[in-house]
């Protein structure tokens, strides 16, 4: 029995990458999505774009987006997904980059001279369905898993006796996970 199971594990991801005999010709595909995110703070939308190539059952391609889960940011991302069954209306797909801040209005605190932000790491991975339209025109809904790192600054300069009043800096790391569901329209080959 455990040598039936080493065997599926092996052979199992060879299924899923096995393509169809016939050469297929590389494509083109834009993908604009809308979705929400929940978390620990309140559920809130995130909107993403990107566009790459497509070849056989693999996509790639580079994209950005806007996310306003507790600090407002724009992820910049490599996207890639991989298309499963004979007419390729399951997939999986994986994001990763880095994650810039938004405008970010500062809270007002006794002796504070500075509250900034700065990006970090940014990903979103997960599974979807198509529901085709044409050879040109795809709608899918997908459901996955969102973490995005943003580092808060502040400095502060308490009164003291010698003159010269060291900063006092605070740095606040944060990384949100979140679970996140988008609807996308996918227009190309």
């Amino acid at each position: 029995m455990k040598r039936i199971g080493i065997a599926l594990l092996f052979f199992f991801p060879s299924l899923l990458f096995a393509q169809s005999k016939k050469a297929s010709k590389p494509g083109w595909r834009m993908i604009t999505s809308t979705g929400l995110i929940a978390g620990e703070s309140d559920t809130k939308p995130l909107f993403l774009w990107s566009g790459g190539i497509v070849y056989g059952h693999h996509f790639a391609g580079i994209g950005s987006g806007y996310d306003i889960y507790r600090f407002s940011s724009f992820p910049v991302f490599a996207d890639w997904r991989m298309s499963f069954g004979k007419k390729k209306i399951g997939f999986i797909y994986a994001n990763g980059g880095y994650n810039f801040p938004g405008k970010y209005t500062e809270e007002d605190e006794f002796s504070k001279t500075k509250d900034r932000l700065r990006g970090g790491y940014y990903m979103d991975a997960g599974i979807g369905y198509r529901i085709p339209f044409g050879h040109f025109n795809r709608l899918s809904f997908s459901a996955g898993y969102s973490r995005k790192n943003i580092t808060q600054l502040k400095a502060f300069v308490y009164p003291c006796l010698t003159g010269d009043c060291p900063e006092d800096i605070h740095e606040y790391k944060y990384s949100f996970g979140r679970i996140i569901a988008k609807m996308s329209w996918e227009l190309g080959y």
